[in-house]
């Protein structure tokens, strides 16, 4: 199954890796000779006084120096705003950048465990999902299994179109149970081993929803684990 990175993709991967940490350090005067994954020292960045540079931030804020700058400094973006509102929207921002982070961090996840099951872009699909129903659940009232469920039909409804949703349902009910009694690992393990480990075109769409059903149900669990972390 074609869904593994080859060396080449891993070396496009760190360029890019490199290439956001000069950007997010890059300044006149200075210059950053870290690599990605290496542990940052002050050795890493390499600053010059230029006194002619366009941009002189001071690199100690606390520093008897640095009033001055900060009191010629441009008006801010926050110029006008009420405390409440930068408050409200900085929150919303956070947020925002949170469950980027955690969709990011969930498709790795199943990526490093289902790769060699389900074709890398049906896994992101799920994850995305998965992302989506657990923050919808957070206001949910009704019975946890029965939300559970519609969350596992919601997640693996596209793997296999062409099964119909009431068939969906049926493979999901025995998934959600778990969901108050425990052992999750072992009833989504049991589920993916019914399923034959063929190429993925090679699976009925039966076999496609059971594969998608239990890798919802290992993705939603982690997101929930993180949140009550």
């Amino acid at each position: 199954m074609e869904n593994k990175l080859c060396s080449n993709d891993v070396g496009k991967i760190e360029a890019i890796e490199q290439s956001l940490w000069e950007a997010l350090v890059r300044s006149e005067g200075m210059s950053f000779s870290g690599k990605p994954g290496e542990e940052l020292t002050e050795n890493s960045f390499q600053v010059e006084e230029n006194p002619e540079a366009q941009v002189a931030y001071p690199w100690n804020p606390t520093s008897s120096e640095s009033e001055a700058f900060f009191n010629n400094s441009a008006p801010s973006i926050f110029d006008g705003w009420q405390d409440e509102e930068i408050v409200s929207r900085s929150r919303a921002f956070f947020s925002a950048v949170d469950n980027v982070w955690s969709t990011v961090s969930l498709q790795a996840s199943l990526v490093e465990r289902f790769a060699a099951r389900m074709p890398q872009n049906w896994l992101a699909t799920i994850a995305h999902h998965a992302q989506k129903v657990v923050a919808e659940a957070q206001q949910a009232l009704a019975d946890q299994s029965t939300v559970l469920a519609d969350q596992l039909v919601q997640c693996a409804r596209e793997v296999a179109p062409g099964l119909a949703e009431e068939d969906f349902y049926v493979l999901a009910r025995p998934l959600a149970a778990q969901f108050r009694n425990g052992g999750t690992t072992n009833v989504v393990n049991s589920t993916i081993a019914q399923v034959p480990q063929l190429e993925w075109e090679q699976l009925s769409d039966l076999q496609r929803a059971r594969l998608g059903l239990a890798i919802a149900r290992y993705a939603i669990d982690e997101l929930q684990s993180t949140s009550n972390a």
